[in-house]
């Protein structure tokens, strides 16, 4: 039998014991900056999820998540249905998911919140843990996953949110079950086993996309359930011999978790602006600018459009527009659109990533207009982007964008943020009330007050 050697990797030294920080993480222990970064991240998870609720695949998950019955411990959000944790944390995160509208991690590329908070919630409200208690775990399942990522030095197709995302679900939910270290260790390395998540369907625009993050979500959840009955893990899962970076994604943990607990990464994450591939945001800022300030840009005006990206966005979102995949996930995924839709719209929102406005043959010849180049010596990952727009008449009109909007260097406001949040809550038919939403946003501001998370939902389900 042929044995595959595995890289070798970095040991992590034996004095950073990894559960024992993330046991020892408690409230007290966050500083101010990051208890409003926590609650600031859960209303943006909500609300994305929240408008989600009737997108593609959506329904096929609630019924999935139904189907099998079970303890009535954590809600399906949007409705009154609960369910297991473990199958709340998988519906949740496909909502969470379904809009790619949510939060991302600059530092680490990875976005924690989709997996998560779906996770911590769900294991939070099965215990009926308060506001504090689930403000310490989701974090730390947080700072465990941006570290993850942080340490990871090459990338090879693997969708690394949802690989990366089981540890951080695994890690949460174990501190809200009350798991020691030894446990909780346990949990981490049943989630070894579980790790997985393939950029696969984001270049065949399918709906696995959706779901990618959301099983690791419930496999993080289980994990830290049979952990929790005693079934043991290895100790080793991230610097194994055939651990997390020996066979995954290459990467160095020897120094990724010595902050563990005492510096936080949380701040540097960012809320998207829009409802698509974070690759594709440059573009359509770009796109967005030159409409905002040049009202002779028309669709009937124009006589051909390019869009100048990097490699690395070439590779998720640089495809053809064609109808073969998923019509939303093919209005997240395809820079071609994404440009065509805001020069036509002057916007980009969760009603341009609809199948009908993905499909509208209207919007076809200029779409076809459209073509994408790639600046192949760009180091750049989600930015610059370049859009040049030619009219009939000759005129050209040029916009880079450097910078992403919604990122450290272009932070929304809190103004924006909330704006976000009520659009976003009270999206669609399953959109909640005025009143509703400003509850929720209050009770999100007031976690810390919060005695029960099992009643963060009371009286919410009702809609317009």
């Amino acid at each position: 039998m042929q044995v595959i050697a595995p890289r070798s990797v970095a040991k992590i030294p034996q004095s950073i014991h990894i559960a024992e920080r993330l046991v020892a993480l408690d409230y007290a222990a966050l500083p101010a900056e990051v208890v409003a970064n926590a609650k600031t991240l859960l209303l943006d998870t909500l609300a994305v999820a929240w408008a989600a609720q009737n997108a593609s695949g959506m329904q096929a998950a609630l019924r999935v998540a139904l189907a099998d019955g079970g303890a009535e411990r954590s809600h399906l959000w949007g409705g009154d249905h609960r369910v297991p944790p473990a199958a709340a944390a998988f519906y949740n995160g496909s909502l969470a998911a379904a809009l790619d509208f949510d939060s991302l991690h600059e530092n680490s590329g990875v976005h924690a919140d989709a997996v998560v908070i779906p996770a911590a919630l769900a294991a939070a409200e099965a215990v009926h843990a308060d506001g504090r208690s689930f403000l310490a775990a989701y974090v730390a399942g947080a700072e465990l996953m941006f570290r993850i990522g942080r340490a990871t030095e090459s990338t090879t197709g693997w969708f690394r949110t949802a690989t990366y995302g089981v540890f951080g679900a695994a890690a949460a939910a174990g501190k809200l079950f009350g798991l020691d270290a030894d446990k909780l260790q346990s949990a981490l390395g049943l989630a070894l086993g579980q790790a997985a998540g393939t950029q696969q369907g984001h270049i065949e625009r399918k709906l696995s996309k959706r779901v990618q993050s959301a099983l690791s979500a419930r496999a993080g959840v289980f994990s830290a359930q049979l952990a929790e009955q005693g079934i043991s893990g290895p100790e080793h899962p991230f610097d194994g011999q055939f651990g997390l970076f020996a066979l995954y994604d290459a990467g160095n943990p020897s120094e990724a978790f010595a902050d563990l607990g005492t510096n936080f990464l949380l701040p540097l994450t960012v809320l998207k602006k829009f409802p698509s591939c974070g690759c594709t945001h440059a573009s359509i800022e770009a796109a967005l600018h030159l409409v905002q300030q040049h009202e002779e840009i028309t669709p009937e005006a124009i006589e051909a459009v390019e869009v100048l990206i990097t490699p690395y966005q070439n590779r998720l979102v640089g495809g053809a527009f064609t109808t073969e995949g998923d019509a939303e996930v093919t209005g997240q995924f395809c820079v071609q659109y994404t440009v065509a839709a805001t020069l036509a719209k002057r916007r980009f929102t969760p009603a341009e990533i609809e199948p009908a406005a993905v499909l509208d043959p209207a919007l076809r010849p200029l779409l076809d207009k459209v073509r994408v180049r790639i600046d192949e010596d760009s180091p750049g990952r989600m930015t610059p982007s370049t859009v040049t727009v030619q009219l009939k008449d000759d005129r050209r009109f040029l916009n880079r964008v450097e910078a992403l909007p919604g990122s450290l260097a272009l932070p929304l406001s809190r103004e924006e943020v909330r704006a976000k949040a009520r659009a976003s809550l009270q999206h669609g038919e399953a959109g909640l009330s005025t009143h509703a939403a400003d509850s929720l946003i209050e009770r999100i501001d007031n976690l810390e007050q919060v005695k029960d998370l099992s009643r963060l939902f009371d009286g919410l389900t009702a809609v317009r």
